[in-house]
């Protein structure tokens, strides 16, 4: 049975004939359907296809039969024809391949014949070429070895290169023979010793030792009587060895006639004996002696050596040797002599340009002219025409070295001393006493008078035209500021402040003391001036402050007076005795505690809701007509920072640099080049260079000290402020002389100085205050929750360690910054921090009674940083001079523990115009429960913004 075809392949087509068709029916066929009857049907149809096919055959021959037998004829005629060739191709093969008689095998048996006889005459003639060279070489190479031994070398090097063209000419196969490959070693062996003998000779021709240059003109060959001249020797030399001996020499005669003579004091002999020649050097005394001498000294050396060597050289190796030596003897020349010993001070100068003038001649005889250098290429000469510039860069050098080590020594704190500056030289304010009126309102000068032109609002919001700006004097170096002003601790004072700030003080609400103003701003009553005597923790000699203005009101702890909170007998007794205490202190109608402010607005705090830390415009202006007379000019007070001494020592040296500089240009002891700058220029501006050396190595060198504390940062400001200003009194004490070449950069090392030494500044402040800013936002976490003792404890840890970093901050920048930039600088701390601690507390949305008082308690610990601002227990703080938001933290304290009336009472008498009208809203409903007295509040409260 057949294998069954899987249904996945592609089946046959069906067969076209009868078998195929047959075979696939017995294929079909399965056990079952196979019988006999079936096998017979095949049988018979497969007859039957047969019998039709021989049918279709014999009907196909007899419908064309005449054709049928002419092709039948002609295939029997190609039989016929193709039996009869194969007969004839067989006989041909036999003619060709037989063993005997065929024609191929006696053709190879002659050829191999002819080959046999070819090959026996090559090997004959080879044979008797390859004898016949031998001989030959035989014959130079006896005769090379007889030249050696006779010690004729000139002729025995001719012979050998003779010998050598034989030796490449010579047959091919004879190169790798035995008798070839000997003869090699042994021609190889005597042209070495020929050779030999040529160095060897050379060698006791020309001997060159430290002390001692001996050339002889004829030399004896070792082992012969053959006498060889210099010339010859020279000429008989193989290029190779040749190169090297001048190679030796060239590299011998810079190291002992060039080089050491150049760069020590020797003399010279030279002399004949037996055909040598002898050039002998011995060291001289270095007391008395010329440098051109040196210069002599090459010069005859190098004579020497093209009298008695060069002038024997082969003609193509004369001038190469010759002009081999200029480039190695300029270089030197100009390394080991002119450089070397280019002098460090102006008076050796005129001496050095007579050697530089004997060096130029010495170029043009020896070098040009001896050796045969291109004559458009002098460098001695280029090097002498821009002798100043390498003076004056060689000074330079030596400059920059001396001030590095200055930059770059250690420092200890002891080397400082104490730079003395003016505090302002601004005219002396006036003094207004101010009269106390009756009406609560005018005693707050809310409300107008009757004598004011105008009335005045308590919060400040319609007298935007006639507040004047604050003034703040400028802080001047006693003994280092320029003329034109120079520059102060902060950059901010020019002359035009000066006079703008006398205008203001005249302008203000209390300028004039016999003046008797119609509404006090605080209500506060003085009337007389009483000296302030000045503690100065610097140990300054005291000077006289001048009172200051001030526009805020009082803290209810600073206020006194009679009409104070006693409108309403809800009153609390603590707030109104508060309110009455200190209130003459802060009038200005006597001398202030607060000293005069010599110093600019410090800079804005880091938290966009504090108070702006410049000092605020007056609130109340006074009119025109009622100008106080001018008081007498007062004493300048001064100040002192400290300074590290290494600065005593740059700004002495950049003045040493200056002079010299100046001495330079003035001396016109060297003509100006067209290719260089004019003299003096490069000396001056190397007083600037190391002024921009100390400003950018110092910061690298020392970034440790810089990073690793307080002091650091503020001590190099003040470097920086002194070299500012000592750059503004150098530039102003030399105007009118030659420094035109840095007048521009000493302006702007000033200048850089001055933006160094405020950036440094400044960064450190903000830096601290950023610091102050972590330490409550960490700690005190918004000071939510504070009824919990842990959050209280959490908060009260966070302020009293805020308070602990600004006293130790205190100490360490008390010791270092003069008194005006100390209290601007801690001012400016404490004023984050307060600023800080309202941000926060304003914040809150709701505040119990247990969280106000213990946000009251809290807020009263910051209250200790008052004692930063006092110099004298007999005064009054004056904290309010540099921390811009402490009254309105001292209000805040209280205001977390006051009643609604004492809100309002202190709202209407504009004791709240620190706080905006949202915050004192916010605070009023956070404080207070949701009734209708906080609802009028707030309404009344809303209304100011009216």
């Amino acid at each position: 049975m057949a294998f069954p075809v899987p249904a996945h392949l592609p089946r046959r087509p069906n067969p076209q004939d009868v078998s195929s068709e047959i075979l696939m029916k017995i294929d079909q066929a399965t056990s079952r359907t196979l019988t006999a009857s079936l096998a017979t049907s095949w049988l018979t149809e497969l007859e039957d296809t047969i019998q039709n096919t021989e049918r279709r055959i014999h009907d196909r021959i007899h419908r064309d039969f005449p054709q049928f037998e002419q092709q039948l004829e002609s295939s029997k005629s190609v039989q016929t024809r193709l039996q009869s060739l194969v007969n004839n191709v067989d006989g041909l093969n036999r003619t060709l391949s037989d063993e005997e008689t065929g024609l191929i095998p006696a053709l190879l048996r002659t050829l191999t014949a002819h080959a046999t006889l070819a090959q026996e005459s090559t090997a004959a003639s080879v044979r008797h070429e390859t004898l016949s060279h031998l001989l030959r070489c035989r014959k130079e190479y006896e005769s090379v070895r007889e030249l050696v031994e006779m010690g004729r070398l000139p002729q025995a090097i001719q012979a050998c290169e003779a010998f050598s063209h034989s030796l490449q000419v010579g047959p091919a196969h004879l190169n790798q023979t035995t008798v070839m490959l000997d003869l090699k070693r042994k021609f190889q062996t005597v042209k070495s010793r020929a050779e030999e003998q040529l160095s060897d000779a050379y060698d006791r021709s020309v001997e060159v030792s430290a002390k001692c240059l001996t050339v002889a003109s004829s030399v004896a060959v070792r082992q012969s009587d053959t006498v060889l001249s210099l010339s010859e020797i020279l000429t008989s030399l193989s290029p190779v060895s040749l190169s090297n001996h001048l190679t030796t020499l060239r590299r011998d005669i810079m190291s002992h006639y060039v080089d050491y003579v150049l760069q020590q004091p020797t003399s010279h002999t030279i002399s004949s004996e037996n055909a040598q020649h002898m050039l002998s050097l011995f060291p001289s005394p270095p007391n008395s002696e010329d440098l051109t001498t040196r210069l002599e000294n090459v010069a005859t050396a190098l004579k020497f050596l093209s009298t008695h060597f060069i002038a024997f050289l082969p003609p193509s190796e004369s001038s190469n040797f010759a002009r081999s030596l200029c480039r190695p003897v300029v270089t030197s020349v100009l390394s080991n002599l002119l450089n070397t010993c280019l002098p460090s001070s102006f008076d050796l100068l005129p001496q050095f340009i007579t050697l530089s003038q004997r060096a130029v001649v010495f170029e043009e005889e020896c070098v040009i002219g001896m050796l045969g250098d291109d004559r458009r290429d002098r460098p001695i000469k280029a090097w002498v025409d821009g002798l100043g510039g390498h003076y004056e860069r060689q000074r330079r050098m030596k400059i920059l070295d001396s001030s590095r080590l200055i930059i770059l020594a250690s420092e200890s704190a002891d080397d400082r001393f104490l730079v003395e500056i003016e505090v302002g030289e601004v005219k002396p304010r006036e003094v207004v006493p101010v009269q106390v009126e009756d009406d609560s309102d005018a005693s707050w000068g809310l409300n107008g008078s009757s004598n004011s032109s105008e009335a005045v609002d308590g919060w400040g919001f319609d007298d935007d035209a006639e507040q004047q700006p604050a003034v703040s004097p400028s802080v001047q170096t006693t003994e280092t500021e320029p003329a034109d002003g120079g520059e102060d601790g902060w950059g901010f004072d020019d002359d035009e402040d000066n006079s703008t700030a006398a205008t203001e003080s005249q302008e203000t609400p209390d300028a004039g003391e016999n003046a008797k103003p119609d509404d006090d701003a605080w209500g506060w009553n003085d009337d007389t001036v009483e000296d302030n005597a000045w503690d100065d923790p610097w140990a300054e000699p005291p000077a006289q402050s001048q009172p200051v203005e001030n526009s805020h009101p009082p803290p209810i702890s600073a206020l006194k007076g009679p009409s104070a909170l006693t409108a309403s007998p809800k009153m609390a007794t603590r707030l109104e005795k508060r309110a009455n205490k200190g209130k003459k202190n802060l009038n200005g109608n006597r001398d202030s505690p607060l000293p005069s402010p010599s110093f600019p607005p410090p800079m804005s705090p880091a938290k966009p809701t504090s108070s702006s830390p410049s000092p605020p415009p007056a609130r109340v202006s006074q009119p025109e007509k009622r100008l106080p007379p001018k008081l007498a000019p007062m004493v300048v007070p001064k100040e002192s920072y400290f300074v590290s001494g290494r600065l005593r020592h740059i700004i002495h040296l950049v003045e040493e640099v200056l002079a010299e500089g100046q001495n330079f240009a003035a001396s016109k002891i060297l003509p100006p080049s067209e290719h260089s700058l004019a003299p003096g220029t490069v000396l001056l501006q190397s007083a600037t260079s190391i002024l921009d050396l100390y400003r950018a190595l110092y910061p690298v060198k020392f970034a440790a000290v810089l990073k690793g504390s307080a002091g650091g940062p503020m001590q190099f400001s003040n470097d920086c402020l002194y070299l500012s200003s000592e750059v503004a009194r150098i530039e102003a004490s030399t105007a009118g002389k030659s420094l035109e070449p840095v007048k521009d950069r000493l302006v702007e090392c000033r200048t850089r100085f001055k933006v160094l030494a405020d950036s440094w500044f400044e960064d450190t402040v903000e830096q601290q205050r950023q610091t102050a800013n972590d330490i409550i936002s960490q700690g005190a976490q918004g000071f939510t929750f504070t009824s919990e003792q842990d959050r209280y404890d959490e908060c009260e840890a966070a302020l009293s360690r805020v308070v602990q970093e600004i006293k130790r901050l205190a100490q360490q920048w008390k010791g270092i910054l003069n008194k005006s930039k100390y209290y601007v600088a801690i001012g400016m701390v404490a004023d984050a921090a307060l600023s800080q601690v309202l941000e926060d507390i304003l914040a809150l949305p709701d505040i119990t009674e247990v969280e106000s008082h213990r946000l009251s308690e809290l807020c009263r610990i910051v209250h200790a940083l008052e004692a930063l601002f006092i110099e004298d227990a007999n005064q009054e703080p004056f904290v309010l001079a540099y921390v811009p938001c402490w009254l309105k933290f001292s209000y805040m304290s209280e205001l977390l523990e006051a009643s609604m009336v004492d809100i309002s009472y202190l709202f209407d008498s504009g004791a709240l115009v620190d706080f905006e009208v949202d915050e004192l809203v916010r605070l009023v409903r956070a404080l207070f429960a949701d009734t209708p007295l906080r609802t009028n509040t707030i309404n009344k409260l809303t209304a100011a913004r009216q």
